[in-house]
């Protein structure tokens, strides 16, 4: 996430157990300070969000990590100030096994949305909080053999949650709610896994994956694939669309036209993705991951537990911002 003055980076790192890890940087690409949150089992953070005095942080708590996603994740959001000192935690117990991927401050309250399972079948969530995080209400959507939330749009009269469903393949699906997240409607955008989603002129634009393919697609008007990879992450700018991932192995940003027409494309490390971009003043920033060369005895520690890392632009400081994270970590 990006802020007038800064850069702030969400992750879970792993030792013994995993635990939520929040990096603040300045625009020199200095670190000026990183948290880490933890305590029973494991911690695994997702999203950030700003807010008047500090900031709102999400994810799973006091779950078991496993390769397939875990089990007995509890749903978790946080306040933390400028500093990254937490003021207050939540934990939300739904069906049994929960994460929050997004969360959505508002006048009124905070709004958060995520994956939920009970069992083999997995589905999302809304729920609506107050301004110190005690629940308000909260809807649980579907059951599926597979689920993967992708975002949240708001709208004029409510919001639309947009996730990716697996029964016998993969679709993406959209879910109109409205104020009190009550479902007006729902529909299949698609064939295909949606991994981020934003607006763009009221229209929803996503990216994610497509028959192994780095798709990006704005639903009912135009669709590109790049080739083999995944898109992960959307930046609009005034005169085009940045869209992160992974092409053919390596972390890319590429820049597309509003009519979806790719105008460049940039790799930036090999053996990684791109996890967030942002645009900042005159520059673009990267968030991802990477194995790092020379560390052949942790290159597994370092991408399973998704060190989220900065770079500039040109990618120089990748591996000086790793190494700085992996000696504060001892």
């Amino acid at each position: 996430m990006s802020t007038k003055d800064c850069i702030l980076i969400i992750g879970s790192v792993k030792n013994e157990n995993y635990k939520i890890m929040l990096i603040k940087l300045n625009y020199e690409e200095e670190l000026e300070w990183f948290k880490f949150f933890g305590g029973k089992d494991d911690w695994e953070g997702h999203s950030i969000a700003k807010v008047d005095d500090g900031y709102l942080i999400g994810g799973a708590v006091e779950g078991v990590a496993t390769p397939d996603g875990g089990k007995s994740w509890k749903a978790y959001l946080a306040k933390v100030d400028g500093n990254g000192n937490k003021i207050w935690e939540r934990k939300y117990r739904i069906l049994g096994n929960e994460c929050v991927y997004s969360i959505v401050p508002l006048d009124d309250g905070i709004l958060l949305g995520g994956e939920v399972s009970g069992g083999s079948r997995r589905g999302f969530f809304v729920m609506k909080t107050d301004l110190k995080g005690d629940q308000l209400w909260k809807r649980t959507l579907g059951a599926w053999e597979d689920a993967i939330f992708g975002g949240i749009v708001e709208g004029r009269d409510g919001f639309t949650l947009i996730g990716s469903v697996k029964d016998t393949g993969w679709s993406v699906v959209a879910f109109e709610l409205d104020e009190k997240g009550n479902t007006i409607k729902d529909r299949i955008l698609g064939d295909g896994i949606a991994l981020d989603v934003t607006d763009l002129n009221g229209k929803i634009l996503i990216t994610g994956d497509k028959n192994g393919e780095f798709w990006v697609s704005l639903i009912g008007k135009w669709e590109t694939a790049l080739g083999e990879g995944v898109g992960t992450a959307i930046q609009i700018l005034s005169d085009g669309i940045l869209v992160g991932g992974e092409l053919d192995g390596s972390a890319i940003v590429t820049k597309l036209g509003f009519d979806g027409k790719l105008i460049w494309k940039k790799e930036f490390w090999e053996n990684g993705w791109v996890e967030v971009v942002k645009r900042a003043e005159d520059r673009i920033f990267v968030a991802g991951v990477a194995v790092v060369p020379g560390y052949q005895e942790k290159e597994k520690t370092v991408k399973e537990s998704k060190i989220q890392i900065l770079v500039d632009y040109l990618a120089r400081r990748t591996v000086e911002v790793v190494n700085i994270l992996r000696g504060d970590m001892g």
